[in-house]
């Protein structure tokens, strides 16, 4: 270890001195070097290389420390010292260990937004966990735009202290009761729970509350958002018509041999085949395919293409196919791009099962109506 830090002592002492547009090339040979070692360091080799990262990342320009927060935003090793002075630092370089860095621990994140601006309480909101001290503290300081991110997280945990504040802030209450259908411990009863399912909106909804937690990972989720039978009120039962047992999802991935002929085909234009192939790989019929391809809300498409966990280069040519048949580019490309990477098949999958459970829960009732 001790050649380990000479060795960085003398890479920080030419960079010092060394002209100052071979700084940025530098610092993230020195972050390459971290990374192809991190499996053979101890804890004071990483110690070792967050001292020296930091003090080169705070001589060099913002865009070098732009970089470096979004590399190690998805480690999950980093030196913790210099994530927390990045989640400190200006939004455009803390937002990325704010929202996705699995490094910084619940007392990191309570201390940070103690005193942290508007812009660094909104990335933390939209991390894929928030614990309830940390959405404690959010709720506390946040303005009204980060109370309805933290809201419509749900991965977010809401002690009823903040539940209460949440309810008597007026300007909460349409987020609020867009919130109840996805959050167990907001809603007010499992019957206007499941009555929620029938409503058109519910899809879309619960895929952009799903889609706003971009990091999160393949952990098993708690499955809040479906009220199980037994939950339902026995008085109330014979009233309301019950819901099937949840079937378990089992979407198998694209092969890379046919995802490769769905990838050629769209980037050509070939709309059939890409239908066809598509078809294929989904176990759905054409129309469905074309609907979800050129007119469903992008995020139904996405996913679609994550559940059978294609490649973002897949989604980027449904993508692309989608312009070319609309006539019309699609905006905010990048972004949609990120949410696809920070989205896992699990999640998708589960989205994908929500609105299957819709789709029985309406049929069933408009059938008990009909009887």
């Amino acid at each position: 270890m001790l050649r380990a830090r000479q060795c960085l002592n003398e890479i920080l002492e030419l960079y010092q001195t060394g002209p100052d547009e071979k700084r940025p090339e530098l610092l993230e040979r020195v972050a390459d070097l971290y990374f192809l070692t991190l499996e053979q360091q101890s804890q004071s080799d990483t110690d070792a290389f967050g001292d020296v990262m930091e003090r080169m990342a705070y001589e060099a320009d913002v865009i070098s420390r732009i970089r470096l927060s979004e590399r190690l935003a998805k480690s999950e090793s980093a030196p913790i010292e210099l994530l927390r002075r990045l989640a400190r630092d200006e939004i455009c370089i803390a937002r990325p260990v704010l929202q996705y860095s699995s490094c910084l621990r619940e007392g990191d994140l309570v201390s940070i937004s103690s005193d942290a601006e508007q812009d660094h309480l909104m990335a933390t909101a939209h991390r894929s966990e928030l614990t309830k001290p940390v959405t404690d503290m959010i709720v506390e300081r946040g303005e009204v735009d980060v109370l309805k991110a933290v809201i419509g997280n749900i991965g977010a945990e809401i002690s009823s202290e903040s539940r209460t504040k949440l309810s008597k802030t007026p300007e909460l209450q349409q987020a609020l009761q867009q919130a109840i259908s996805a959050r167990r411990d907001m809603a007010p009863s499992p019957i206007q729970r499941l009555k929620r399912l029938t409503e058109g909106e519910f899809w879309q909804q619960i895929t952009e509350a799903a889609l706003m937690t971009e990091g999160e990972t393949d952990q098993e989720q708690p499955e809040t958002q479906i009220p199980a039978e037994d939950e339902i009120p026995e008085a109330q039962a014979s009233k309301e018509p019950k819901s099937k047992p949840e079937k378990e999802i089992a979407l198998k991935p694209a092969s890379v041999a046919t995802e490769k002929l769905l990838v050629d085909a769209a980037r050509e234009g070939n709309m059939e085949k890409t239908v066809q192939l598509f078809s294929q790989v989904t176990q759905l019929d054409d129309a469905m395919i074309e609907h979800c391809l050129f007119e469903a809300h992008l995020p139904a498409l996405m996913v679609l293409c994550k559940a059978h966990n294609m490649a973002v280069t897949t989604f980027t040519a449904m993508l692309q196919l989608r312009e070319s048949h609309q006539g019309a580019p699609i905006n905010d490309t990048v972004g949609l791009m990120r949410r696809y990477e920070g989205m896992t098949p699990k999640t998708a999958q589960r989205i994908i099962r929500f609105s299957d459970k819709r789709r029985e829960v309406e049929q069933e009732i408009q059938e008990s109506e009909t009887a």
